[in-house]
C-alpha cells in the first residue's frame, strides 16, 4: 500500500527503502532456496505443479511446515508439528526448532520433541491439564523438572482430597450417630432422677445441632483428581500362537511381510511412511483385503485394533456413556467406562460429536480395551493423548498378558519399548 502510494505520488525514495529493510530482514532472496531444503528435509511434495487438493491430508501439512520452518519468522507458533512425520522428517524439524533463533512457541503431545526442546533447560511449560486449584501449572526448566513437578503437585492433590473426604465422611457418621441416638428410646437406670431423660434429651438434640452445623461448615473444597488408567487384565497362554500371517501383501501399497505372534509376545512394527504400516493393521482387522498371502487369526483369538484413523460415530448426539454401553452389551465382562480411567464424568455425559479430538481418541481406546483382546494392535497410539497418559500405555502394553504390535513414529515410545523384537517394513 505504501508503494502504490509512492508511485501515485512519484516519491518513490522512502518507500524503496522500506521495502529494501523489509526484504532484507526476511531474506527474501534466498525464500525459495530455504523452502526446497525444507520441504526435502520434510520429505514433502517438491513437485510446484502440483495442486495441493491433489495431495494427500499429510503431504500438504508437511508443505504449509515447510512453509512456515523456511519464513525465517520473529515468532513461530507450531501446533503438534510432529503429526504426519517419520523418522527422518521429525529429525529434521527437530533440528530446526532446536536451532531456532527467534520466538518459539509448540503445542504438542511429542514427549521426545519436548524432551529436545526443552534440554537447556531455559524451557517454559503451560501444562493446561486440571489441576487443584483449577489454575495452569507454569514450570520453567527440562522435561523431566517438569513431570517431577506434576508428580508433587498430583501426589499432593490427591492427599488433600482424600484428607478432606476422610473428614467429611466422618462428620457425617457424627451426624447419624447424633441422630441415631436421639431416635433410640432412652431411659434413666432405676434411681436416677426422673427428669434425667429430659436433660439428656434437650443434649442429644444440641449435639445433633451441633454436629449438622460442623458438618455444614465442611464442604471438600478440591475437585477430585483425574482419574488414572487402569488396564483390563487379560489371561493368554504364554507360547499361544494368536496371529500367522505369511507373506502377506496389498499391491502399491505392501510389500510381503510374514509375521507370527504368540501369547505374550510384543512387536514393534516400524518404517517410514507410505511403507505400508497402517496397510497391514487394516488387512489384519478385515478392512482391507490382501492381494496375496494369507492372514490367519487363530480359532477364538480376540483381536483389539486401535487404528490411526478415527471411527465415524453413527450416533453423535449420543453422550459417550451411552455409545460405549451401546458397543460394549454384546461383549461379557466388558469393563464399565468410568472404571478405565480414560473419560472423566464431564466427557462421559458430553455427545460424543462434542467431544475433543482427544476425548474421541479415548473412548476409541476404551472401546477397544473393553474386548479384553488376546491380541492388541495399536497403530499410532500417542496421536492426541497426553504425555502423561502416553507414559502410563506404555507401561501397561509392556505387562499385558496379550500379544501385542505396536506401530509408532513416536521417538520416546521407540526408546521405551526398544527391547521388544522389530518389524521393519519397507
Amino acid at each position: 500500500a505504501d508503494l502504490d502510494q509512492a508511485l501515485t505520488s512519484g516519491d518513490l525514495g522512502d518507500a524503496y527503502a522500506d521495502a529494501l529493510d523489509r526484504a532484507t530482514t526476511l531474506d527474501a532472496w534466498d525464500a525459495h532456496r530455504r523452502v526446497e531444503i525444507a520441504l526435502a528435509g520434510l520429505d514433502a511434495c517438491t513437485d510446484r505443479t502440483r495442486l495441493l487438493l491433489s495431495l494427500s491430508h499429510g503431504q500438504r501439512y508437511r508443505v504449509r511446515l515447510a512453509c512456515a520452518l523456511a519464513s525465517r519468522a520473529d515468532t513461530l507458533l507450531l501446533d503438534e508439528p510432529t503429526n504426519h512425520l517419520d523418522a527422518t522428517a521429525l529429525g529434521f524439524l527437530t533440528d530446526q526448532l532446536t536451532s531456532w533463533s527467534g520466538g518459539l512457541g509448540v503445542v504438542t503431545h511429542d514427549r521426545a520433541l519436548l524432551r529436545d526442546l526443552s534440554a537447556d533447560g531455559r524451557a517454559t511449560f503451560l501444562d493446561l491439564d486440571p489441576t487443584a486449584d483449577g489454575t495452569p501449572l507454569l514450570v520453567t526448566g527440562t522435561y523431566d523438572a517438569w513431570m517431577e513437578r506434576r508428580r508433587a503437585d498430583r501426589e499432593r492433590w490427591e492427599q488433600e482430597y482424600t484428607a478432606q473426604v476422610a473428614e467429611h465422611q466422618r462428620l457425617e457418621s457424627a451426624v447419624v450417630d447424633a441422630r441415631s441416638r436421639l431416635r433410640d428410646n432412652w431411659r434413666p437406670e432405676k434411681g436416677h432422677s426422673k427428669h434425667g431423660r429430659a436433660t439428656r434429651s434437650d443434649g442429644i438434640v444440641q449435639t445433633l445441632h451441633r454436629r449438622k452445623k460442623e458438618r455444614a461448615s465442611h464442604a471438600v473444597q478440591i475437585h477430585e483428581p483425574p482419574l488414572e488408567l487402569r488396564w483390563p487384565t487379560v489371561s493368554v497362554a504364554s507360547g499361544k500362537t494368536l496371529l500367522t500371517c505369511t507373506d502377506v501383501a496389498v499391491a502399491g501399497r505392501l510389500e510381503p511381510v510374514t509375521l507370527e505372534l504368540t501369547g505374550g509376545e510384543h512387536v514393534l512394527l516400524t518404517g517410514p511412511n507410505g511403507a505400508g504400516k497402517s496397510t497391514f493393521v487394516d488387512v489384519v482387522d478385515g478392512t482391507v483385503e490382501a492381494t496375496s498371502g494369507t492372514v490367519h487369526v487363530h480359532d477364538g483369538v480376540r483381536v483389539g485394533v486401535l487404528t490411526q484413523h478415527e471411527p465415524v460415530w453413527q450416533h453423535p448426539d449420543l453422550v459417550a456413556a451411552e455409545v460405549y454401553a451401546r458397543y460394549t452389551v454384546r461383549f461379557d465382562s466388558a469393563p464399565g467406562l468410568a472404571s478405565l480411567g480414560l473419560l472423566d464424568r464431564a466427557a462421559r455425559s458430553t455427545p460424543v460429536g462434542r467431544l475433543s479430538q482427544g476425548q474421541q481418541r479415548r473412548l476409541h481406546f476404551a472401546k477397544v480395551l473393553s474386548e479384553r483382546p488376546d491380541l492388541l494392535i495399536l497403530d499410532e497410539p500417542t496421536n492426541h493423548l497426553s504425555a502423561v497418559l502416553v507414559d502410563a500405555v506404555t507401561e501397561a502394553v509392556k505387562d499385558t498378558a496379550a500379544g501385542v504390535i505396536v506401530v509408532t513414529h513416536d521417538r520416546q515410545m521407540l526408546r521405551d519399548l526398544g527391547e521388544w523384537s522389530r518389524v521393519e517394513l519397507g
